[in-house]
């Protein structure tokens, strides 16, 4: 599987000067934060959450409940990564804006949402309501960047020989991305669905359990469990919890992770067949029994043939005409304007807010952004001192990658922040102390 492993995280731009994309990106970013900050001063003086119970009894439904923020998280990620990938891949102008955008979105630590996304929304939407979308956007936070990275990576780099196939066949929007676009990056999109779910679980905890202040954000959950059990440093709950997870992880690795990457291993397009291609017992299972052929047979062929027919019948093959494309660049360039002009707008009142800040909070920041990146410096260069020497050996060795591989991705669902309560006991003394506690915290999360 590792000889075809195609986790694309590529840099967005092929131009690596810094352009006015970057800039824009930039100030959409600020305008965006200014508004969620707008409105999270509405949000109610005090919120408490549900109790947390830390009975065992209560794993397996805290666990349907995570998993099921993550698949609505998991669904949004795909919807956004489709519909914003194809954008920025298919239309130049957009790409320079869409893909700084990206860059530096994904940059962004998801605890850099989480005050402004669950104080916005609780400010605009009933408690429980709130909460819950809160979640399930920020765990999309942690999916959503990778999957559209790879998705652009796959549609800018389909073979001219197949785009040319595709103009002569005369195919439309739809079955081009049905027959040629989704094949094509398959086997990429299995590949980092799988890492942006371990990222969800990652920060599953950061997710469901949140406090700011009197603001007290909690969803019952395999998260709001592992925090809770490490706030009262409860070492049998924090075992029984990150056994679950594990339980969870593996089980989900076997139902439905392996059986789509031995499916997506169809989509293949090189020349020379794999001697060990994928292999998934349930697959195996699923595909040879005779209630998958029947609805093969009887549901699913029949409802996409129906949908074929109805996207040639409404999205017929037109031929581009010139006045077509100016009326579009004419409503572009007004759309463009109205855009820069809140944009600028919303970056004037930010510059007016963080103006009334005194000298000494942007003292206390700068101090705080350079601890911060000396740390993470750090904690990249030991990751990369040991990971790229490794991911040689598992691209090389069939073998081990076989072993290695749902080692690494069952290790890396667990959230280092259940462990830090016993992370901190054993450096805690050493030298360094809470700074070297937090470079392996955050080792923890950057090494996979």
């Amino acid at each position: 599987m590792a000889n075809d492993l195609r986790v694309f995280h590529i840099s967005p731009n092929k131009n690596k000067a810094f352009t006015w994309g970057d800039i824009l990106a930039l100030l959409l970013i600020v305008a965006l934060l200014y508004i969620g900050v707008r409105i999270a001063f509405n949000a109610p003086a005090e919120i408490t959450g549900p109790e947390i119970s830390l009975s065992p009894g209560s794993l397996p439904w805290y666990a349907v409940l995570s998993v099921g923020r993550m698949t609505a998280a998991y669904l949004l990620s795909m919807i956004f990564t489709l519909l914003y990938g194809r954008t920025a891949a298919y239309n130049h102008r957009a790409e320079q804006i869409l893909m700084p955008l990206l860059d530096v979105l994904q940059s962004v630590p998801i605890l850099s949402f989480l005050p402004v996304v669950l104080l916005s929304f609780s400010a605009i939407l009933p408690e429980k309501i709130a909460v819950e979308l809160a979640s399930i956007v920020l765990i999309f936070t942690s999916q959503a960047w990778n999957l559209t990275f790879a998705w652009y990576q796959s549609l800018t780099t389909i073979p001219q020989e197949l785009k040319e196939a595709s103009s002569i066949f005369r195919l439309n929007t739809w079955i081009k991305f049905k027959r040629l676009e989704l094949p094509f990056s398959m086997i990429s999109l299995v590949w980092n669905s799988m890492m942006s779910w371990a990222g969800g679980w990652f920060f599953l905890m950061a997710a469901e359990i949140f406090t700011v202040g009197s603001k007290d954000f909690r969803l019952p959950g395999l998260g709001a469990y592992l925090s809770k059990a490490a706030s009262q440093s409860n070492y049998t709950a924090i075992a029984l919890g990150i056994g679950t997870l594990i339980l969870t992880v593996v089980i989900l690795d076997q139902l439905i992770w392996r059986p789509l990457l031995a499916w997506a291993d169809r989509f293949k397009v090189e020349m020379i067949e794999n001697d060990n291609p994928p292999g998934s017992w349930f697959y195996d299972l699923i595909k040879n029994s005779f209630l998958t052929r029947w609805l093969s047979r009887r549901l699913f062929y029949p409802v996409a043939e129906w949908i074929d027919r109805k996207s040639l019948q409404r999205f017929p093959i037109v031929e581009k005409s010139t006045d077509n494309n100016r009326s579009q660049k004419l409503i572009g360039a007004i759309l463009i304007g109205i855009f820069g002009i809140a944009i600028l707008y919303f970056v004037y009142q930010t510059t007016e807010m963080l103006i009334s800040l005194p000298p000494g909070q942007w003292r206390s920041v700068g101090l705080g952004v350079l601890a911060t990146f000396l740390r993470v410096s750090v904690a990249l260069i030991i990751a990369l001192l040991w990971t790229i020497p490794l991911g040689v050996a598992i691209g090389m060795n069939q073998k081990l990658a076989s072993v290695l591989q749902p080692i690494v991705q069952v290790t890396a669902s667990v959230p280092a922040t259940a462990l830090f309560p016993v992370i901190i006991l054993l450096v805690i003394n050493l030298p360094g102390g809470l700074n070297l506690a937090a470079i392996i915290l955050m080792l923890m999360g950057t090494q996979w």
